[in-house]
């Protein structure tokens, strides 16, 4: 039964999933544009709850149990092992305070709605995985960035 269930949900969440990007890349739009970093970071961040619920169609759930306390006072550096399009979203919810930014192929910089519009737009680096030069660039613009506005 479960599998039979997982075909029509599935089918679901992809459509909701991409409704959601879609409504979301002209409110990230007017945020960054009309009210500034702050009003876009809050707006993406309300988009990666909004994708978390996505995932509860299918019958995800998730638990964030922060045992330390980070600081907020510094750079953070967050080494996650990323499997699938559906673990950033928590990271991004969870961990919002500390403004966390990628590194990402660039072919993710085009043509994803929401999701190109933030990496472009949102501090992250988009590196061409085949020039290491442009790689070792972007990377390092995006720890000056990172360094100046006390990023993650």
């Amino acid at each position: 039964m479960r599998k039979f269930l997982a075909y029509p949900l599935t089918v679901l969440y992809f459509v909701i999933f991409g409704i959601t990007l879609v409504v979301f890349h002209p409110i990230q739009w007017i945020c960054l544009n009309l009210f500034g970093y702050n009003a876009h970071k809050k707006s993406v961040s309300i988009l990666n709850l909004v994708l978390m619920w996505c995932t509860y169609l299918l019958g995800t759930r998730y638990t964030f149990i922060n045992k330390h306390r980070i600081t907020d006072d510094k750079p953070l550096i967050i080494v996650s092992n990323h499997q699938s399009m559906n673990d950033i979203p928590p990271i991004i919810w969870y961990m919002r305070r500390h403004h966390p930014k990628f590194v990402s192929k660039i072919e993710l910089g085009k043509g994803i709605p929401s999701v190109s519009y933030n990496l472009r737009h949102g501090g992250s680096a988009l590196i061409d995985r085949k020039d290491s030069k442009q790689a070792l660039t972007a990377i390092g613009r995006l720890g000056e960035y990172i360094e100046k506005h006390n990023r993650s």
